[in-house]
């Protein structure tokens, strides 16, 4: 790891000769590290540094070894992870830290926060493979009832031969009675809605229908293919979720429940996260990713190959 001329006289101004000598050897022998052993390091850093007052701000019923451990786990399962680590590690860095912002643990079994990679095309026409995080139903639904304000949110989804009645106006009523005898498969869905059932007793609907959910998952940048699909989302989560978004930016959120329907929303619009130099994380609008210098907790990252350039908007 390459260390600029400030870091170095700052090591060497405040330790022994011997001590200056095992500090370089370390980082010298980090630059040769297997990517897994490589990221290992790095989030040890993160774990000690920078989790502890992320995850205490959002109240997270995690600990930052625990949340650093599924982390580590959910990488060294996938070599898209792991390839995109190596390629663009701010990505992966930024996108972590922003599901410790808000309180969520990346990982695939939670069903609360996914680590995607995807490989986004760049200006110059090559394409550079990158992390995005992607909140999912169950992450969502946590977040919402996190602010304190909301006892519970169900959504549901309605089939083809199933009584289904809204009405709106300065009564709303929404009535659903399931038919389990009628088929229930993709093609059939009509329509989704959540509801939220406030402590006060009072609840907010939002309704869904299949072209609504269809015309919002277009608008999306990346192609989704688990909306409608049985084998892949037999549980229908995809269109409980982009019900349950809608509802929730009419919701009364606490900060990071807004924070979070904002994040989704950038980065279903096409934004990648960086992180800046004081491991904040940035918002960077727009696919391409440009190289260039880049420091932050783990140093400098020349090491890595394609580094990204810190152009972002908050």
């Amino acid at each position: 790891m390459n260390l600029d001329w400030k870091e170095i006289y700052s090591i060497a101004n405040n330790s022994t000769f011997e001590e200056f000598l095992k500090y370089v050897k370390v980082f010298d022998k980090e630059k040769e590290l297997p990517a897994v052993q490589k990221f290992v390091s790095y989030m040890e850093k993160y774990e000690k540094q920078v989790l502890p007052s992320l995850l205490n701000d959002t109240h997270a019923k995690v600990t930052p070894a625990k949340f650093s451990q599924i982390v580590i786990n959910e990488v060294k399962k996938s070599d898209k992870l792991l390839e995109a680590f190596v390629n663009n590690p701010s990505s992966m860095f930024a996108s972590i830290l922003a599901g410790a912002e808000i309180g969520l643990v990346p990982s695939d079994l939670l069903g609360e926060f996914y680590l995607i990679p995807r490989n986004i095309r760049q200006d110059n026409g090559s394409y550079k493979m990158t992390v995005t995080p992607l909140i999912g139903y169950k992450g969502l639904h946590k977040i919402l009832l996190r602010g304190g304000e909301i006892e519970n949110i169900e959504a549901h989804i309605v089939y083809e031969g199933e009584d289904f009645n809204v009405s709106l106006g300065t009564n709303p009523k929404l009535e659903h009675n399931p038919n389990f005898t009628v088929p229930r498969s993709a093609d059939k869905i009509t329509h989704a809605y959540a509801v939220a059932h406030y402590k006060s007793g009072r609840c907010q609907f939002q309704v869904l229908t299949r072209a609504e959910i269809t015309a919002i998952s277009n608008m999306s940048k990346y192609n989704n293919k688990l909306y409608f699909n049985d084998k892949e989302n037999p549980n229908r989560w995809m269109e409980k979720k982009c019900c349950l978004i809608q509802l929730a930016k009419m919701l009364d959120k606490d900060y990071y429940g807004t924070k979070a329907i904002e994040l989704d929303n950038r980065l279903e619009g096409g934004a990648t996260l960086t992180l800046d130099e004081q491991d904040r994380v940035r918002l960077i609008e727009g696919a391409a990713v440009k190289p260039s210098r880049y420091r932050n907790i783990y140093g400098s990252l020349k090491s890595l190959p394609s580094q990204e350039e810190n152009t972002t908007i908050e």
